[in-house]
């Protein structure tokens, strides 16, 4: 059992007898001192969207623009250029289309 002499002896509070007790007031304007304030909320997701949706429209132009530099090659019927025209294309598949697909799931994580 433990006595009522240690109890008191291990009180949460830094003061000494005959004190007042702290109220609610002195507590939040202490650990505010300490440390800032953190707010969470909404903002970081809605940014995070905004943000997303800008990249896939500038990722839609961007493809856009990479067909019609495909069809330039293609409109030259030298094989040289059927290979340019393939290598842009197979580039941008592996590349643009996988940074694409990163985004989209780490955007959703997005907490």
């Amino acid at each position: 059992m433990i006595k009522l002499k240690k109890l008191i002896k291990e009180s949460v509070w830094d003061r000494k007898f005959g004190e007042p007790l702290p109220t609610l007031k002195d507590v939040t304007e202490k650990h505010q001192g300490e440390e800032e304030i953190v707010s969470e909320g909404p903002d970081e997701r809605i940014k995070a969207k905004k943000e997303v949706q800008r990249i896939v429209k500038a990722e839609g132009k961007l493809r856009d623009r990479m067909f019609k530099l495909e069809q330039v090659f293609l409109k030259d019927p030298k094989p040289e250029n059927l290979k340019l025209a393939v290598a842009i294309k197979k580039s941008y598949k592996t590349n643009v289309t996988k940074f694409m697909r990163d985004v989209m799931s780490l955007s959703k994580k997005v907490k």
